[in-house]
């Protein structure tokens, strides 16, 4: 009998499922797979997995290691109650990382699109202090209040980003349908057109024109999505994020809250991966992975650098109150003294979210004039570039 027909005969009958499963899952990688195999195996692989399923993940580990059950068969728990196939293939691939020897965070490293390098650097943390399950359970509660955060902003800007979504497609219809119906009585009149209408008209023929046998107001849209696309490859470069973060910061009011939320994560991470029993140089490195800001990435790792050297945090960003408040400064000053850095980086974490929290809650309110006042100009400018030729004309039939 083969060698492997014999193993097939030992294995019992939980462990010969999960051989068929695994046969079935890679499936597509056979050289007789068909293409529905392959378009299936593709579309899994490039799948996402929710902030919920990580969170739940990272939580049903941490609570099955407590309880004694060993990272390979607590994988293969979650890889057989899963329900999203993506999640089904991660468990399945870490499992047989460990298996093999490895540790899971590096085996995390194979799934950038789900594990950040902050989670995998904390793992890797908690498997070397032996704290891996207090680890996980930090981990799940930081990208709970992450998302939290991402979730209220996101929120508030829906309304203003609708509101100028549907001026843009008025805006573009009148010019593209209403006007050119207009310049016909507007040359009737014969009357010099006002400044407002004339620019209107000269938009409408730019638009209604033609390049490349196509309408321009086509290619106007397909120039604008090409722009926005181009500019969201260049922000995933590190020189894209850093001038991005810059001109961000630079904004009213929305760089406020863009850097209270890189200071409520810099503090979050920091008391996290304090309380994990991470050195302090290293956890800053780690911290810097989380932040979510170039420009504050790499003025903590600075930060790393000079701690290593026997700097203290506060010495260091003293003085820099654009990035590091001063309320910020003193406390983390007060911390390193008192040998309670994790603690007082906790309260300003706290402090720093619920500052978020405060500005978002007003940010619909403070939008509100601004949008008002967008909505009055747009409408007067059309108003008054369609009418008034309109009523010249009315005047001079009159006389």
């Amino acid at each position: 009998m083969p060698d492997n027909a014999s193993q097939i005969l030992h294995i019992g009958k939980d462990e010969f499922k999960k051989v068929e499963v695994n046969k079935i899952v890679r499936l597509s990688s056979a050289p007789n797979a068909s293409a529905f195999d392959k378009m299936n195996d593709w579309i899994i692989d490039h799948s996402g997995v929710s902030i919920k399923e990580r969170v739940t993940f990272f939580r049903l580990l941490a609570t099955m290691i407590n309880a004694g059950v060993s990272i390979t068969k607590a994988l293969g728990i979650l890889e057989e109650q899963s329900k999203n196939p993506k999640l089904k293939r991660v468990c399945e691939s870490l499992r047989e990382t460990v298996e093999m020897g490895q540790t899971m965070s590096e085996g995390m490293r194979q799934f950038p699109d789900i594990f950040e390098d902050s989670q995998v650097g904390m793992l890797h943390s908690g498997e070397v202090s032996g704290k891996l399950n207090q680890t996980l359970l930090q981990v799940a509660d930081q990208m709970e209040a992450s998302a939290k955060i991402k979730g209220k902003i996101k929120g508030a800007m829906m309304y203003p980003l609708a509101i100028v979504i549907v001026l843009a497609a008025v805006v573009g219809a009148v010019t593209v349908l209403v006007i050119p119906k207009l310049k016909d009585t507007f040359a009737q009149g014969g009357a010099e057109l006002p400044a407002s209408t004339q620019m209107l008209v000269n938009m409408s023929d730019f638009l209604t024109s033609s390049f490349l046998g196509l309408p321009m107001w086509f290619v106007t849209i397909i120039g604008v999505v090409i722009f926005f696309v181009v500019l969201g490859q260049w922000k995933k470069t590190e020189n894209g994020k850093f001038y991005w973060d810059h001109f961000v910061f630079s904004l009213p009011v929305f760089g406020n809250l863009a850097r209270k939320v890189v200071l409520a994560r810099f503090c979050r991470g920091l008391s996290t991966l304090l309380r994990s029993g991470i050195s302090i140089t290293k956890a800053l490195v780690v911290t810097s992975d989380i932040v979510g800001s170039e420009v504050y990435r790499r003025r903590i790792l600075l930060i790393a650098d000079d701690v290593s050297s026997g700097i203290t945090i506060a010495e260091n960003i003293k003085g820099q109150e654009k990035m590091w408040p001063i309320m910020l400064v003193s406390m983390i000053g007060v911390g390193e003294q008192t040998a309670q850095l994790d603690n007082v980086a906790s309260k300003l974490a706290e402090f720093y979210e619920e500052e978020v929290d405060n500005i978002v809650k007003n940010l619909s309110s403070l939008m509100e004039p601004i949008i008002i006042l967008i909505l009055g100009a747009v409408v007067g400018f059309l108003v008054t570039a369609i009418m008034s030729p309109i009523m010249k004309m009315s005047e001079v039939a009159s006389t």
